[in-house]
């Protein structure tokens, strides 16, 4: 964080942050001088876009701006004179007063300028996109996986030894005939979830199937024509044809390069924008007045039993 302060890119979010409130100052003080003027010019449509699309960058703004139809236009100034006469009249009722919504709003407003200035410098090079992906490798680690169908045989109106008797003969028969992937549905009784799992996670498999069936089928080598079982779940007996199965693994970078860079320019505008506002935060005098009281006995005990 120390270096962070020292940084020109903090001193510049710091000193635009500043302008930005000081030209809001401006016109609230253009405002009051005839409260029920309202003058809609270039550089107010120009802020009014920019938080309409959630993105401080005047340039974006600007052809956002010059690519309005005429009707467009008209639209936003209808939108915007809409919007400002009801903030006038809640400030003039004094509705902002004590009001902690407002205030959180505010000071979001002022996280997101700053953010917005952040945005338009960050641009990662690969020695530091290296360094980002080697520190957040966990982050990126794919999940082993498995893809199979399933012949299940149901215990709720059955005994369970019933249904394994069941699930050994069609077992006997679906090898016989080399019955394919796609025949599945074809066989046994109707399961509650899925037939085929393609490319699921252990925790995936788990959820449907029970964690000692999970581990069963993740200790299995595929092999499309051969099927296997008989395997106990929560809700009856199974046969299972395993066609894939992937270990976890973690990737290159070249493979999920998109993908890092974004959680990269994340990180890096959540630094810069803490930076800032610590930086403005240091600005002021911090007067801590608030004494804590000694416990009582009672709290000192803690809550009693019931």
């Amino acid at each position: 964080m120390k270096k962070l302060l020292k940084e020109p890119l903090v001193h510049f979010l710091a000193a635009g942050l500043g302008l930005f409130v000081l030209f809001g100052v401006v016109n609230d003080d253009k405002a009051e001088d005839d409260p029920y003027v309202i003058t809609v010019d270039h550089e107010t449509l120009l802020t009014f876009v920019q938080y309409r699309i959630k993105a401080f960058d005047p340039d974006l703004a600007e052809n956002k701006l010059a690519g309005l139809t005429d009707e467009e236009l008209q639209r936003l100034i209808d939108d915007f004179v809409r919007e400002e006469v009801l903030h006038r009249e809640a400030l003039a009722l004094g509705l902002a007063e004590d009001d902690y919504v407002i205030r959180r709003r505010l000071v979001q407003k002022l996280e997101f300028i700053t953010e917005g200035f952040a945005e338009g410098t960050v641009k990662p090079d690969e020695a530091a996109l290296r360094r980002y992906f080697e520190s957040h490798k966990p982050d990126y680690y794919v999940e082993p996986y498995v893809t199979f169908t399933h012949v299940f045989f149901e215990t709720e109106d059955r005994p369970r030894e019933e249904a394994r008797a069941k699930a050994q003969r069609k077992l006997a028969e679906l090898n016989r005939k080399s019955t394919p992937f796609s025949d599945a549905p074809k066989h046994g009784d109707r399961f509650l979830y899925h037939v085929n799992y393609v490319e699921r996670t252990p925790d995936y498999v788990a959820s449907h199937l029970g964690a000692p069936m999970a581990k069963a089928i993740f200790e299995l080598e595929p092999n499309e024509f051969v099927w296997r079982g008989p395997f106990d779940s929560p809700y009856g007996v199974h046969l299972v044809l395993l066609a894939v199965k992937e270990p976890g693994r973690d990737p290159e970078l070249a493979e999920i390069e998109g993908r890092v860079v974004e959680d990269w320019r994340r990180s890096e505008i959540a630094k810069i924008t803490e930076a800032a506002v610590a930086d403005i935060v240091d600005a002021y005098e911090v007067r801590v007045t608030y004494e804590r009281e000694p416990p009582t006995q009672a709290q000192a005990d803690g809550p009693s039993a019931p």
